[in-house]
């Protein structure tokens, strides 16, 4: 039973997968090559589909096969087998721990989570360099990805860095895209965040705590303020009481709000309406373009 009354659709992934474990999926030959991907949640992330094949692509240039269960074809038979991982990699900061937790006492499977989504050099080269490490992949390959990555990125950034004027920014969105976009932004490019709104229903403190400790613990900026709100009332008034921000990153719905302070709006996180999004990321090395690209659109 999954009546959406009951909890979201967080809830009902989880439910799903519990489900999946318990019932279907069958217990087969480990392949020391093979992961699989959780945390990211078809249509409750536009770019999903894009996204996980970005991670898939990446890890894949690691000599790695990889369950993505939602793209490239994959289904049924791919969550039948995925027993044979040797190992689960959860792309989420909060969700998807007793799922894990049930898959490795029933199929001895360990798992790895990473907090928040991995967008651009930084944080996808420590989400790299976490999956080489529990897989105890080959160092000197590993580097020669990561470098290669790193300079297929830095060579198109170098044209735009100079165009792109410093920005007191807002990001609005699940936890994951709110994580990984401030991050990235902060990080990477050296924007400056102000506010980060957890747009999504949570309940535990130490889920909230994990969140936290991720956008705040910065290189380059000072940590911003941080609010879990998923009414959109409670979302437009801590917008409308926080000075100085120039641009919103968030979903369709901040875009009423960004016009009434006339501050720049970029949708990138659920819901976007009025335009399609196929298969174009924003995670990973690439991903992290396309972003920038989003936002430069904007300015």
């Amino acid at each position: 039973d999954s009546p959406g009354f009951t909890g979201n659709a967080s809830l009902g992934y989880e439910i799903l997968w519990n489900n999946l474990i318990d019932q279907f999926i069958e217990k087969r030959p480990k392949d020391d090559k093979l992961v699989n991907i959780f945390g990211i949640l078809p249509f409750q992330d536009p770019f999903w589909s894009g996204n996980l094949e970005e991670i898939a692509r990446i890890l894949s240039r690691l000599g790695l096969k990889v369950n993505t269960f939602y793209t490239n074809g994959q289904g049924i038979e791919e969550i039948r087998g995925c027993s044979a991982a040797a190992l689960n990699i959860v792309i989420n900061p909060w969700i998807f721990k007793g799922p894990a937790e049930k898959f490795e006492e029933k199929f001895g499977t360990p798992w790895l989570r990473y907090s928040g989504l991995p967008i651009g050099a930084s944080d996808t080269t420590d989400f790299v360099l976490h999956v080489a490490d529990k897989l105890g992949l080959d160092k000197t390959e590993v580097q020669k990805v990561i470098r290669s990555e790193k300079e297929y990125v830095y060579r198109y950034l170098s044209w735009s860095v100079s165009s792109v004027p410093w920005r007191r920014f807002a990001v609005v969105g699940d936890a994951n895209s709110a994580v990984g976009i401030t991050r990235y932004l902060a990080n990477d490019f050296g924007f400056s965040p102000g506010l980060v709104v957890v747009a999504e229903e949570m309940f535990r403190d130490s889920d909230k705590e994990r969140i936290i400790e991720r956008v705040t613990k910065l290189d380059y900026a000072r940590p911003p303020k941080v609010v879990f709100a998923a009414d959109q009332y409670d979302i437009n008034k801590t917008i409308e009481e926080t000075d100085d921000l120039t641009m919103i990153i968030g979903s369709s719905n901040e875009s009423e709000i960004g016009m009434q302070k006339g501050i720049l709006t970029a949708n990138v996180t659920y819901p976007v309406k009025g335009r399609f999004i196929y298969n174009r990321a924003i995670a990973g090395y690439k991903g992290s373009l396309t972003l920038m690209e989003d936002l430069y659109d904007n300015m």
